[in-house]
């Protein structure tokens, strides 16, 4: 990525993190100074970053001092999880983090000259589940906290870029998937490669995922493309999987067999309520957000992206999940 002028300094938000390593190698790569903001505790683990540490996203003096001579900002940081007070409430962490903490960063980056400024957004600011494909023209419907933060933070951007005129385009992630993923797709990786049987024989959905290496060239290419400007695109690996062709890829990208048995979905569904409310007293990972995850459709269509952008996925779905298995199964595991 060397857009006119040659390399450059740009920040990024979130840098410690799984897509936030990924991104700050590729563009240390590319030849530009990279900023890493982050809470720590520890600096960026890739050669080259330098490393600011902010408190927390309301330290003003440290992004300041990140912004100094930078001509572009990615902002990767989020709070996921919703305290229970909810997003109407200010002192809600997704509020604070997500909604406030966008704005104090975008508007110290055009304080400091920042010409360009990427917002990654996720499909949940439209919607958690969909049996119809999320387009440019679908209305958001959030269903969470997150979402919603998620959603107003992309008013936000929206708002400061036309007011200023300042390049800022936002990307919508699916569930992301990589070397370094964590949380489900990694549980969906270990079940498969243990042979535990998985009750997702009768599930029937549609879903889109985004391999690391394909959301950092969506980033690279919406972040160059003059077209790209003021639109919000999404990003995808472009082809969708159900469930179960899901488990398959996986399956054979491990070498293993997916063990599938057909189970009600409505169980499923049950299962997930009982895990809420038992989420209360212990911590469990079947909720009915999981169950969500495996059940529901949720796809996407980057059509826009790809015309707006040029953006090519360097990636397919079988090649990204190959290049994953190939990370899980160098992992030292206990009992492997």
């Amino acid at each position: 990525m060397h857009p006119p002028g040659g390399p450059r300094r740009i920040v990024v938000t979130g840098a410690n993190g799984f897509i936030g390593r990924h991104l700050s190698e590729s563009l240390r790569a590319s030849g530009h100074r990279v900023v890493g903001l982050t809470r720590g505790p520890a600096p960026v683990p890739v050669p080259g970053v330098e490393t600011v540490f902010a408190r927390d996203v309301m330290d003003g003096e440290a992004i300041r001092r990140a912004l100094a001579g930078a001509t572009a900002v990615i902002h990767l940081a989020a709070r996921v999880h919703a305290e229970p007070e909810g997003p109407a409430d200010p002192e809600s962490e997704c509020q604070r983090v997500n909604v406030d903490g966008t704005r104090l960063l975008m508007e110290s980056a055009i304080a400091a000259g920042v010409g360009e400024f990427m917002f990654i957004s996720s499909v949940k600011a439209v919607a958690s589940e969909s049996d119809t494909m999320l387009t440019a023209h679908t209305p958001p419907r959030p269903e969470d906290a997150y979402g919603q933060s998620k959603l107003e933070a992309e008013r936000v951007v929206r708002t400061l870029a036309v007011r200023h005129g300042v390049h800022a385009p936002v990307l919508r992630l699916p569930l992301v998937y990589g070397p370094g993923i964590k949380a489900n797709m990694l549980r969906l990786f270990a079940a498969v490669d243990r042979g535990i049987p998985l009750p997702l024989g009768s599930v029937n959905n549609r879903r889109s995922f985004a391999h690391v290496g394909n959301v950092v060239a969506a980033i690279e290419a919406a972040l160059t493309a003059p077209s790209a400007a003021h639109e919000t695109f999404y990003v995808s690996d472009g082809h969708d999987l159900s469930t179960p062709e899901l488990m398959g890829v996986i399956a054979k990208s491990l070498g293993r067999k997916a063990r599938l048995v057909p189970v009600p979905t409505s169980l499923m569904r049950g299962a997930g309520r009982l895990g809420d409310l038992l989420s209360r007293i212990v911590p469990v990972h079947l909720t009915s957000d999981t169950v969500a995850a495996v059940l529901g459709s949720l796809y996407v269509d980057i059509s826009d992206l790809r015309e707006m952008t040029g953006f090519r996925a360097p990636m397919t779905v079988e090649d990204g999940m190959a290049h994953t298995a190939g990370w899980y199964k160098m992992r030292a595991e206990p009992g492997r």
